[in-house]
């Protein structure tokens, strides 16, 4: 089932300035978004969001690190209950990045296990004033619209 059609995404609207469901997950200061996590000054271990103490060896050097933008569809679920304000139904997925961590992230197009995906920005519902509510969101590559 594809909901490419439920995002409205494109680089007009990540230029705009975007409402975002969580401030700071998201860079958007450079040419594309990029994930802002954390990186374990004392392993190297990677966390998103950033992590205040490291998971892996338990230290409090965290520093501030981008993630990649590429990745590989782990799995998926597709959503029908949602906040009032979000647009439904939605797939939610979890995306193995190529730097290997894995994060969760609504995904664009149509969901395949093993595909490879690629991060954007959509819309994801709207806010109690009528704007757009904005999230990061991976594409499939089947042509999704973020």
């Amino acid at each position: 089932m594809s909901n490419a059609s439920n995002f409205v995404a494109n680089e007009a609207m990540a230029a705009a300035e975007p409402h975002f469901v969580t401030p700071g997950l998201v860079d958007t200061s450079g040419p594309s978004p990029k994930l802002a996590a954390g990186k374990c000054a004392a392993c190297g271990a990677l966390s998103f969001p950033k992590a205040v103490v490291c998971s892996a060896c338990l230290s409090d050097q965290i520093s501030a690190a981008q993630l990649a933008s590429e990745g590989t569809l782990y799995s998926f679920a597709t959503v029908h209950q949602a906040p009032k304000s979000w647009i439904v139904p939605y797939t939610l997925g979890y995306v193995d990045l190529v730097d290997g961590i894995r994060v969760l992230a609504h995904i664009d197009g149509e969901p395949k296990i093993g595909a490879s995906v690629r991060l954007g920005l959509g819309r994801v519902g709207t806010d109690p004033h009528g704007a757009a509510l904005m999230s990061y969101v991976f594409t499939t590559g089947d042509g999704g619209t973020a």
